[in-house]
C-alpha cells in the first residue's frame, strides 16, 4: 500500500511539472493535475496541500536528496556537482518555475534548501572556519553565500544570453567562490601596468 502511495505521489508530481513546461503556474489547477495523472481530485490532498508543495517537493526529491546524501559521506564537491548536473538536466522546467515568485515562490524554496546545504558544509569545517579572521557572524555569511548560489543558478538557468553546460557553470562558481572580487581587480592593474612597462621599454 505504501509503494501505491508513492507511486501517486510521483505521479502527481510529474502530471504538475508536464503542465509546467506547457502553460503558467497560476493557470494550473488541481483538477488539471490529477485529471493528468489519472486519478480523482481528492487524492491530491492525501499528499500534497497545494502546488507549491508539490513544486517543493520535487525540488528536494529529485535535487537535494541525493545531493544530501552526497554530502552525507562526506562528497562535498560531488554534492555540488550534482547539483548543478540534476538542475540542469530539467532546466525548461526550472526556468519556469523561476517565474512563481512572491511568497512560497520557488526562489524562496531554493534558497532554504541552498541556505541549509551551506549550513550542513559549515558544520563540517568549524576547525576552519574559525581560523577566518573578520568573520563575525556566521549567519550573513551564510546569507551572502546563499544569495549568491541561488542568483548564479537562477542566471545560468533562466538566461537567454548565456548557454553553458552544468560543468562550465561550475567553473564559474568555483571560481567567484575561490577568487574575491578585490583579488582578481589587483590581478588586472598588476598586469595592465606590467604591460605598459613593456611598452616603454
Amino acid at each position: 500500500m505504501e509503494r501505491k502511495g508513492e507511486a501517486t505521489k510521483h505521479q502527481l508530481a510529474e502530471s504538475f511539472k508536464e503542465l509546467m513546461l506547457k502553460g503558467s503556474f497560476d493557470k494550473i489547477t488541481i483538477r488539471m493535475i490529477t485529471e493528468q495523472a489519472g486519478v480523482i481530485r481528492p487524492t491530491f490532498y492525501n499528499y500534497f496541500q497545494d502546488k507549491y508543495e508539490v513544486m517543493e517537493w520535487l525540488l528536494e526529491e529529485e535535487v537535494f536528496r541525493p545531493v544530501f546524501d552526497m554530502l552525507e559521506d562526506g562528497m562535498e564537491r560531488e554534492a555540488i556537482y550534482l547539483l548543478f548536473r540534476r538542475m540542469e538536466k530539467d532546466q525548461l522546467y526550472y526556468q519556469k518555475v523561476f517565474e512563481v515568485t512572491g511568497q512560497n515562490g520557488f526562489e524562496e524554496i531554493l534558497c532554504g534548501k541552498i541556505r541549509k546545504l551551506i549550513r550542513e558544509m559549515l558544520k563540517n569545517h568549524k576547525i576552519k572556519l574559525q581560523k577566518l579572521e573578520g568573520l563575525k557572524d556566521l549567519n550573513i555569511f551564510l546569507e551572502f553565500h546563499t544569495l549568491t548560489v541561488v542568483n548564479g543558478l537562477k542566471y545560468w538557468l533562466t538566461s537567454r544570453e548565456v548557454h553553458m553546460s552544468a560543468d562550465e557553470a561550475l567553473e564559474y562558481y568555483r571560481f567567484l567562490m575561490s577568487h574575491p572580487i578585490l583579488d582578481v581587480v589587483g590581478q588586472v592593474e598588476d598586469y595592465t601596468e606590467e604591460a605598459a612597462w613593456k611598452e616603454k621599454g
